[in-house]
């Protein structure tokens, strides 16, 4: 209730205010608007632009370490693969079925650690070595002296060959799979790995699997650091289900930077900026605080509120210029207005060309002639009620006349006059229905009783000469239509059709529906007529096209068809009532 008598104390005090100052106070407070939304779009303009500008610059470092880092892998990942070839290494791994156990022989460990040497000792960044035949047998070598013994306990009495990462190795069809730590059951979790599903070059077989365990400090040197001068600038190395392998930055922010970067629409801290590295799969991902960067748009800000300072100062003096300009008019119409409301009839006031004083002008031409329409106005009540009366004594003479014929028709019977009862009674049917209580609207079925009731007594004036065929469809009989419809066409085609031709004479009243709207046809077989303004100029045909254009609407009415010695047709259309 307070927030509408606030509204409504508002709206009372605008409209108090004078046309200059609500025109004043709108374009002010339109320039301010305008002013508000500009400077909020530049801004955040200016600051989609240093984020796009960061993503950018830092976009490429994280391309470089993307590079750097496959290139180490790949040195690594050829070593490997280079053993593939090694016929020794071939035929140690395919005499696993010639012994039982986890471990090969002393003798094929031999050649494996020669073989594993030389991948650990081109390479610094390789911790361990796994390799394991399709029949389980297993050796590590280990660069850094650690897990080895509880490595060989525990695949002494375990098949190494269930563990989920030989699904994953098996699928990758020879190709290196990475992992973010060590998967093997036991032995070093220190830095990260890859297994590899071993297939023979020469026949496409498959023979073991080879694990390799890398340390995290490889991925530490493949960052390139750029020269953007973040100072919080944090840099990690994700795998492909987001979780975190590796961080490099404030570690006291690193759980904050995690959970910032796991639901992004939560995020408003953080800008990340990532590129995925072909060799692992991996996203290597750079944050920055948003706060940093909007340092840089400060002085952007700074200058904006300026500018828009000196853009309301002059909004400010261009609407007071404008408004006073504008309401000129305005008060040389609302002078007018007030003459005409103190009593004065007509305007001798002169406007000029503008819009308003094309208002004032049109105003001048609607006062001026309101003494015109005023008497106007007053003729059409009087004729109204003129019509009125006409219509209430057009009601009271049918009754009194088909109240008197029906005397006559008791009379009549009486004294035995059975053609002079039979005139009288249909005489006062065809009253009754014409009356039709004082509607407007009647029946289908009644106005072709009315119809037929009339020519009825047009026959007997006639001797039968006029024949009436009618073919109504049953689904519009109970329809409505205004009323004497038929009446005006079937007399046009009785006097002007059939009465000069030479003998009897048809009419057909045909009536049906397509789709919303009721067809009439009403066709003789007379003498036909050559001048169609004949028939639509008759009072009763006019009287007829005016009412179903007043009730219906202009796209309902009446058609004539007509060829002298041929006949006369009428097409009658009107809508579904």
């Amino acid at each position: 209730m307070e927030n509408k008598k606030q509204a409504s104390g508002i709206q009372k005090a605008w409209r108090q205010l004078s046309i200059q100052n609500q025109i004043f106070l709108s374009m002010f407070l339109i320039t301010l608007l305008g002013v508000g939304v500009l400077m909020n779009i530049v801004y955040k303009a200016s600051v989609d632009a240093i984020e796009q500008n960061y993503r950018a610059s830092y976009q490429s470092t994280l391309k470089n370490s993307s590079r750097v880092l496959d290139m180490n892998l790949k040195n690594i990942v050829d070593v490997g693969r280079s053993f593939l070839n090694d016929k020794s290494f071939q035929q140690i791994l395919e005499n696993g079925n010639k012994y039982g156990g986890s471990k090969f022989s002393s003798g094929d460990r031999t050649k494996l650690r020669k073989v594993a040497n030389e991948m650990a000792s081109q390479q610094v960044w390789v911790n361990y070595i796994v390799f394991t035949d399709l029949y389980g047998h297993v050796y590590q070598l280990n660069n850094i002296n650690q897990g080895t013994y509880d490595f060989y306990m525990y695949y002494a009495d375990k098949d190494i060959l269930k563990e989920d990462w030989v699904k994953a190795a098996n699928e990758a069809k020879g190709r290196e799979v990475f992992f973010k730590d060590s998967i093997l059951a036991v032995g070093s979790k220190a830095g990260f790995c890859y297994a590899k599903y071993m297939i023979n070059p020469s026949d496409g077989e498959g023979m073991g699997y080879m694990v390799v365990g890398l340390s995290q400090k490889l991925l530490g040197k493949s960052f390139v650091m750029g020269n953007e001068g973040f100072n919080s600038s944090n840099f990690m190395v994700l795998d492909e289900d987001g979780e975190l392998i590796y961080f490099v930055g404030n570690e006291e922010r690193k759980t904050a930077i995690m959970e910032a970067f796991s639901n992004p629409e939560k995020n408003s801290l953080y800008l990340f900026s990532s590129v995925t590295n072909y060799t692992t799969g991996w996203s290597i991902v750079n944050v920055v605080e948003k706060n940093e960067l909007s340092e840089e748009s400060k002085g952007i800000r700074l200058i904006s509120f300026l500018v828009a300072g000196c853009v309301l100062v002059v909004g400010f003096i261009m609407a007071r210029i404008i408004s006073r300009t504008i309401s000129q008019p305005l008060k040389q119409l609302e002078n007018t207005i007030a003459q005409v409301g103190e009593g004065e009839r007509h305007i001798t006031e002169e406007f000029d060309y503008s819009e308003v004083g094309r208002i004032g002008q049109k105003f001048k031409e609607m006062v001026n002639t309101n003494l015109e329409l005023s008497e106007h106005l007053m003729a059409v009540k009087l004729n109204e009620r003129e019509a009125e009366l006409l219509l209430l004594q057009s009601q009271i003479n049918p009754h009194f006349l088909y109240n008197t014929l029906d005397s006559l028709y008791f009379v009549a019977i009486m004294h035995g006059d059975d053609q002079m009862a039979e005139m009288v009674e249909a005489l006062s049917d065809n009253f009754k229905l014409a009356l039709n209580n004082g509607n407007k609207y009647i029946k289908v079925a009644d106005s072709v009783k009315w119809m037929q009731g009339y020519m009825k007594l047009q026959n007997m004036r006639y001797n039968n000469r006029f024949e009436l065929f009618v073919d109504i469809s049953r689904e519009i009989l109970q329809r409505e239509t205004i009323t004497f419809i038929f009446q005006p066409f079937i007399e046009n085609a009785m006097y002007h059709g059939l009465e000069p031709k030479i003998g009897k004479g048809k009419i057909s009243l045909r009536g049906w529906q397509e789709q919303n709207d009721m067809i009439f046809t009403i066709e003789d077989d007379g003498v036909g007529i050559d001048d169609m303004s004949r028939l639509e100029n008759g009072y009763g045909v006019r009287n007829v096209i005016e009412r179903i254009k007043l009730n219906y609407g202009e796209k309902y009415g009446v058609t004539f068809e007509s060829s002298p010695g041929k006949g006369t047709k009428v097409t009658i259309v009107v809508p579904v009532k």
